[in-house]
């Protein structure tokens, strides 16, 4: 008997094959490295997606969250590929053509990055976020028809939105329509009224159309939201000389210097010269 239960024990063991990696040790790094992602701990998740990935070469799922870490720590060489090889596994998955487009918008690659949204919107007609990268790119390339159809499209999608309201109205005020600039911002500002940038916008379009109070008071409320809006001041620098508020241009156009961390030698200069020029006339009217 005893030799009997040694075969069996053999025969056990050689029928037992010490397992390689599998599918499902893929999974189980897989899902750890999302667990360890949602915690913060992203070089972590990285290391357990690596193993997913080593456990299973064609894990798309793994190469594209592996692109999104990579993303998220600001290594957007290695994010490239790893969103490059889970668009080569799953081509018709739109997620990864609009992380991989957005990337690459963020990386200057404009055109690159319009490629792959349009391969993300053709494949998912209803994508927001790829829809408003996709008409901000084109925006960036002087191509207003084009941005303004995709950031149209993104407000009819998500007309709650504040970002594609005010993307929409930064391309109609590069157009003539100046009207529809002026309503895509009013939109935005309704749905997010505490965003000193849009209001800046909006009376920029207000100036442009000599809508002199509008503007004047678009400009205020952008520097009550944010102080350090340099611009406004410059423009209101502008406004108030025009309309005479001496006294309220000098203040303007000193805080414009005050507050300008991304100097433009050109309106810096402007500035100092109206500046010289308006002191005189406050001081005479302050005697």
């Amino acid at each position: 008997m005893k030799s009997a239960w040694l075969k069996l024990s053999l025969l056990a063991a050689v029928l037992t094959p010490s397992a390689p990696a599998t599918a499902d040790e893929a999974a189980v790094h897989y899902n750890q490295g999302l667990v360890l992602k949602r915690q913060g701990r992203a070089e972590e998740a990285i290391a357990e997606m690596k193993q997913a990935i080593a456990a299973r070469q064609n894990y798309a799922a793994a190469w594209f969250s592996l692109g999104n870490l990579y993303r998220g720590q600001g290594d957007y060489a290695d994010a490239v590929q790893a969103y490059q090889k889970a668009t080569s596994l799953q081509p018709k998955d739109s997620d990864s053509h609009a992380n991989l487009g957005a990337l690459y918008i963020r990386m200057k690659r404009v055109d690159e990055g319009i490629k792959e949204l349009e391969t993300a919107v053709a494949l998912k007609d209803d994508d927001y976020d790829a829809r408003v990268t996709l008409g901000t790119a084109y925006r960036q390339k002087g191509d207003y028809p084009k941005a303004i159809v995709n950031l149209r499209k993104a407000t009819e999608l998500k007309p709650t939105e504040a970002l594609g309201w005010s993307n929409l109205g930064v391309a109609l005020s590069k157009t003539s329509d100046k009207d529809g600039a002026v309503r895509a911002f009013k939109k935005a500002i309704d749905l997010d009224p505490k965003s000193g940038q849009t209001h800046f916008n909006l009376a920029v379009v207000y100036r442009q159309q000599k809508h002199v109070d509008d503007a004047i008071g678009e400009y205020q409320a952008a520097i009550e939201l944010d102080p350090l809006q340099s611009g406004a001041y410059y423009d209101l620098g502008l406004l108030y000389s025009q309309d005479r508020r001496y006294e309220e241009a000098l203040d303007a156009f000193k805080k414009y210097l005050a507050t300008n961390d991304k100097p433009d030698p050109a309106s810096e200069r402007d500035a100092q010269e109206r500046i010289k020029s308006l002191e005189p006339a406050v001081g005479k009217n302050k005697k």
